[in-house]
């Protein structure tokens, strides 16, 4: 089916949504989305997540999609995008907008940085010296701007495209293709999305300033605790967003008949494994 236009309020509810299935039904995607977060945070792993991401979230939309459909999951529902060479490289093609951004983002900042700054990032052992942030700290607001709206877009584009092609069987370009076209249908809705998330991060920079102020104090503990939060805290966003995914896909992309089907369903319990 193609895709549908939706009202704008629409990306509101993709977040409650979000987190009334997160909170109905938490494993195993909670558990799934703590590997993302320890996949980007953890060195050398982390080369290979900004690759693999997207057949990753692959693995976690099919596992959503077999929740509502009342079928047993488990956490190795986690690979799934790695279970056919078609789906893998069509999840793979989906994340090479964001691959190719990521590219495209790091040449700007450093010919805009200049070689200072180029130098100062190969010398791992040393952190910037004060003059030196001094003097990129005016200049990043606007390469960051520059580079924001681009950066949205692609952002929307790869979360339709995702599970259009792993619930669609969608091929990765057509996926992408697809998911253009409802970006520009549900602009609206998108932006609201998108807004929504805003407000929820600073609303949680807010509460989490005390905690962070008290862990900083701890002295010698303070970076590995600051670490575990911040993975919990990047762990339960990528919950949240990932479920986000799949409502979004099923208000745009998913058929009449699907939405009658799992709706006359409504099982009294979900089996998941652990």
């Amino acid at each position: 089916m193609s895709h549908r236009k939706i009202p704008a309020i629409r990306g509101l509810l993709w977040c409650f949504g979000a987190w009334k299935n997160f909170k109905a039904s938490p494993q195993p995607v909670f558990s799934m989305a703590m590997w993302l977060s320890l996949g980007a945070f953890l060195p050398v792993l982390n080369f290979f997540m900004l690759f693999l991401m997207t057949v990753f979230y692959g693995g976690v939309i099919s596992c959503l999609h077999k929740k509502v459909n009342g079928e047993r999951v488990s956490l190795a529902d986690f690979f799934n995008g790695f279970k056919a060479l078609p789906r893998f490289l069509s999840l793979f093609t989906v994340g090479l907008p964001t691959m190719l951004f990521a590219v495209f983002s790091s040449f700007v900042m450093l010919n805009a940085l200049g070689p200072d700054f180029a130098q100062s990032l190969t010398q791992t052992a040393q952190p910037p010296s004060k003059e030196l942030l001094e003097t990129l700290l005016p200049v990043l607001p606007g390469i960051m701007l520059k580079l924001l709206p681009l950066g949205i877009v692609i952002s929307w584009i790869v979360f339709l495209a995702v599970p259009r092609s792993m619930l669609d069987k969608r091929l990765g370009l057509l996926a992408l293709w697809d998911a253009a076209q409802a970006v520009f249908t549900n602009i609206g809705a998108l932006l609201v999305f998108s807004l929504s998330i805003i407000a929820a991060v600073m609303a949680t920079s807010i509460l989490l300033a005390i905690p962070v102020a008290l862990i900083s104090s701890t002295g010698a503990m303070a970076g590995i605790l600051q670490t575990f939060l911040l993975i919990f805290i990047s762990t339960f966003g990528w919950a949240l967003y990932l479920n986000a995914m799949y409502i979004a896909w099923r208000d745009i992309f998913a058929s009449d008949e699907i939405e009658l089907t799992v709706a006359e369903k409504t099982p009294a319990t979900t089996q998941i494994e652990i």
